[in-house]
């Protein structure tokens, strides 16, 4: 048997079909694991690592007295498996493989994956075969030769990505645990600390004090208007900008007619087609379409998986001589480029255009196949086409541009204009991005007088550096030596995610500069780049075998024992600057009640709230999301009305959720629910903002006499508002539950939001699950549920309705879950069917079905059946069992009408019993003639 193993379950999915060709490939899930099968083939995929490295037994204690943070940097690494029923199923297969083949990503990351799985495949199978292909694009070509010409696992390669490995975890594991005990950080609020992160985050705060100490330093800029035949033209003072001005001025002055043009010099300009993508060169590209750097990489990825782009993570920029740039654009043709691909092999370069980098495990990313818009939604379109039309351009004459420079004299007083003009589109035919636009000046000859217009004297200030965007700091970690091309993108994800830094472009959070500032202050190799770049090439000699992984790991554990040196010997001044400067980012502004500040708190859950720190004398509060919708961040924004700082909620992999000022939000919130009490009115509403009341839950629960005072009403007065506010409240407790219904039931969808549902329901008075159960398909409809959603939600409404009811009118939860399964759920079924039925369908005793039943039929305020013992049941079964063709079947339908023995079926109708039960008439007949 051969087995082959992916890094993912889609990759082991296309490669199976591409290796089967026209055999079929059988899907299975063997162990909860999916399977491909064809002939003796079985391939499956991981989900990346199997297996994590973590510190031998005994260090997860943080506030242990001996094993202290730094004691992390020299303890025992272990391997744990993490996603076991993925290695029990390898370590199943492997013992009946003759051919082990590993198919992983190429890249140090893949290749320790594919080491890892080795290890596990030797471990139960030494002397099994076990080769590794090595690939680009998952396409058919590709594959099929990469499994007809296999090699070996690079063990330096992989020791490199374990080197990688080990030190990420000792450095980050150390340095974030000493960092979160100083500054007396925990839980969630750890103060992560890591080799490349720091660095990255350093970058950022550092840009940001530059802006913050930035001074403007005023210049003056001098230009004319000019025209000729109705076209505009502008010129600018040749000598440039004035740094005073009284030079400028007196320029200004000078600027007299007559205009006369003195030279004009034209020109043409090289505008080179761009080199192919590497991944950072993608990654800028693909900002300008509004994405993330995470976010175009996971793209990327996904279109590489189906088969539609080279592996994404390259740090090459030019075309290997073995790809075949001609049979990609023979599979364009049928793309819906096809008239682009046409121009290129009509105009194609004599060479693609190359850039500076070169690499020999994976060539620049480009197209493997020809997708379809249809195929794929519009984000996953828009990253191929910009492939699609970087790799045309690469293969695209360079575009060319007619320049004119007209050198103009007012009385002696220089000034130029310029013009250009697309000469040659070029490769700007097929890349539509970022494209320059013509600038043309009308058609001037030397000696040519024109008028002054205008003289504008502009007064304008230098610019502070601009705050880094992420795929500018992926071009500045990348010349630093920060990170890999793999990994670069995830460490601003992290920084991110960590509440360091936020927005677009990316800026420092407050306890970012906190860390940042500490550290620099008092560990500054943290914050600089040098180890990181030396630990980078150090790591990069080991795929060469110049250095080992051991040797490597032990030079990086004594430089952190030297930041280490650093950090324990300020580590108390460490730890008040930061929680100094982080209580900072709590804080939202001045209590409207009592003037004290108004904080962010949490509790150890996953709660969250804005309090008073003037509590206990003060209890003004606003409630805030739970934290698993986000934790709530501090804005720099502050509301014009309350003073407030704005909030966000930050959660990873989600975008920020701006809820803008708290108390603003607080009272828009609340403004519907107050204005369902039938006494509220404007300005009452307005009496009570000004008092600081803004729920319906404070009238309801505060003190008549407190709150009467407070808004000058009378206390009968305020016990009708009182109880309009707890019937009110009522309702929205009724409607919370309806909601978190709703949600689970009815997927969102475009144009379809869930509130826009509800809102519909609460408009048609549907204000709980009952009112919901009552209601017929056609009006739930009419509510923007397709007819299918329609009747789920109904089924299952009116099951829940009838479950609760029955529960409140004492059915057991044990019997009611047998009664649901024998579709018995609703009063009426225990009040009009016979309890004979009821128990032999549920099996649960008569008698206890009767007990039930009466309970049932006493809520309802109907009298219930004539009781039948236990006893009697069973000696009216066995008469009716003994009548000739009767057997188990027609006494369940019997028992349905209530014949629970002889002499009822002796003395029954037979033409309204076979109504009743559905036995036929004539058969009823045979039997009453026999009872």
């Amino acid at each position: 048997m051969h087995l082959i193993i992916t890094e993912k379950n889609i990759a082991a999915n296309r490669i199976s079909g591409i290796l089967a060709g026209k055999n079929k490939v059988t899907q299975g899930k063997d162990n909860g694991v999916r399977t491909y099968r064809f002939d003796d083939v079985i391939a499956l995929g991981l989900r990346g690592h199997v297996v994590e490295i973590d510190f031998e037994p005994g260090y997860s204690n943080w506030r242990s007295e001996t094993k202290t943070p730094r004691t992390l940097i020299d303890a025992g690494i272990i391997k744990n498996a993490t996603e076991k029923k993925i290695v029990n199923l390898i370590r199943k297969l492997s013992k009946k493989a003759d051919l082990v083949t590993i198919a992983t990503d190429y890249d140090r990351e893949g290749e320790l994956i594919g080491k890892e799985v080795y290890e596990i495949v030797k471990n139960v199978n030494n002397k099994v075969q076990i080769n590794r292909t090595r690939f680009s694009a998952i396409t058919p070509s590709e594959i099929l030769n990469a499994f007809a010409n296999p090699s070996q696992i690079d063990f330096d390669l992989a020791a490199a990505g374990e080197a990688r490995q080990i030190i990420d975890l000792i450095w980050g594991a150390s340095l974030t645990r000493f960092i979160s005990i100083a500054a007396k950080r925990g839980g969630s609020n750890i103060l992560s600390v890591g080799r490349v992160q720091s660095p990255t985050l350093a970058m950022i705060v550092d840009r940001e004090k530059e802006i913050e100490a930035f001074i403007p330093e005023p210049y003056w800029m001098l230009t004319i208007a000019t025209e000729k035949s109705g076209q505009a033209i502008e010129a600018r003072y040749t000598k440039g900008k004035f740094l005073e001005y009284t030079p400028a001025k007196e320029a200004e002055q000078r600027t007299q007619e007559p205009l006369e043009v003195t030279e004009i010099k034209e020109g043409t300009k090289n505008d080179r087609a761009p080199a192919p993508f590497d991944t950072t060169g993608f990654i800028v590209a693909a900002a300008r379409l509004n994405l993330s750097a995470a976010n175009a990489m996971r793209i990327a990825e996904d279109l590489y998986m189906n088969g539609q782009i080279s592996y994404p993570r390259t740090d090459n920029t030019i075309y290997p001589a073995s790809l075949d740039l001609k049979e990609i654009l023979q599979k364009l043709l049928k793309s819906p480029f096809k008239r682009e691909v046409q121009w290129v092999q009509a105009h194609q370069r004599a060479e693609p255009t190359r850039g500076k980098k070169s690499s020999t495990d994976h060539p620049p990313i480009h197209p493997t196949g020809a997708a379809k818009k249809e195929q794929m939604d519009e984000r996953h379109w828009k990253v191929y086409e910009l492939v699609v039309r970087r790799f045309l351009a690469t293969l695209s004459p360079d575009a060319k541009w007619k320049t004119i420079k007209c050198m103009l004299d007012a009385s002696g007083e220089s000034y130029t204009a310029t013009g250009s003009r697309l000469a040659e589109e070029g490769y700007r035919h097929v890349y539509t991005y970022g494209g320059a636009k013509d600038n043309i000046l009308p058609e001037l000859s030397v000696g040519e007088k024109l008028p002054i217009n205008s003289v504008n004297l502009e007064e304008k200030a230098t610019q502070p550096p601009p705050r880094y965007s992420q795929s500018k700091l992926i071009q500045e970690m990348e010349e630093l030596g920060l990170g890999t091309k793999s990994t670069r993108h995830e460490v601003i994800g992290k920084l991110v995610s960590r509440r360091y830094i936020e927005d677009t472009p990316l800026k420092p959070t407050l306890v970012g500069m906190a860390v940042i500032e500490s550290l620099e202050s008092h560990a500054e190799l943290i914050t600089k780049p040098d180890m990181t770049q030396t630990l980078e090439s150090h790591m990069n000699e080991i795929k060469s075998s110049n250095l080992s992984r051991d040797g490597v790991v032990d030079e990086s554990r004594k430089m952190l024992h030297q930041v280490f040196n650093e950090l324990e010997a300020n580590e108390v001044l460490i730890g008040e600057e930061i929680m100094e400067r982080t209580d900072e980012e709590r804080i939202l502004g001045k209590c409207p009640v009592c003037g004290h500040n108004l904080r962010i708190m949490r509790t150890k859950g996953m709660s969250q709230f804005i309090g008073c720190s003037g509590y206990p004398e003060c209890s003004f509060n606003l409630g805030l999301p739970s934290a698993q919708w986000g934790t709530a961040m501090r804005d720099e924004r502050v509301c014009d009305i309350h003073g407030l700082n704005s909030i966000k909620l930050i959660r990873k992999g989600a975008r920020p959720w701006d809820i803008g000022c708290p108390l603003c939000n607080h009272i828009n919130s609340n403004l519907d629910a107050l204005n369902m009490m039938p006494s509220m009115s404007g300005e009452l509403i307005g009496r009570m903002h000004r008092n600081h009341i803004y729920s319906v839950y404070e009238i309801a629960n505060a003190p008549i006499q407190e709150i009467s005072v407070k808004l000058g009403k009378s206390e009968a007065e305020m016990n009708k508002l009182k109880q309009e506010a707890e019937s009110v409240l009522r309702i929205l407790r009724k409607r919370s539950e309806l909601k978190k219904f709703v949600r689970k039931l009815i997927p969102p969808r475009r144009g379809r939001s869930h509130a826009k549902v509800l809102n519909a329901m609460f408009d048609a008075g549907i204000n709980e699950i009952g009112d919901l159960a009552g209601l017929e398909i056609p009006s739930l409809i009419r509510m923007n549920l397709g007819e299918q959603e329609a009747e789920g939600l109904l089924s299952e409404a009116r099951i829940l309705h009838n479950t609760t009811l029955l529960k409140e009118l004492g059915i057991p939860a044990i019997s009611l879950k047998k009664y649901i399964a024998a579709e018995f759920v609703t009063p009426k079924d225990f009040s009009d069917i016979h309890p004979a039925y009821l128990s032999i369908k549920t099996g649960i005793n008569v008698e206890t079905v009767q007990k039930h039943v009466k309970k049932v039929c006493a809520g309802l305020s109907v009298a219930p059946p004539a009781k039948v013992s236990k006893k009697a049941l069973e000696s009216g079964r066995k008469e009716l069992l003994a009548i000739p063709e009767l057997g188990e079947a027609m006494l369940e339908k019997l028992y349905m009408a209530g014949i629970i023995n002889s002499g009822l079926l002796k003395n029954s109708d037979p033409e309204k019993l076979s109504k009743q039960c559905g036995i036929p008439k004539n058969k009823l007949e045979k039997f009453i003639s026999a009872a």
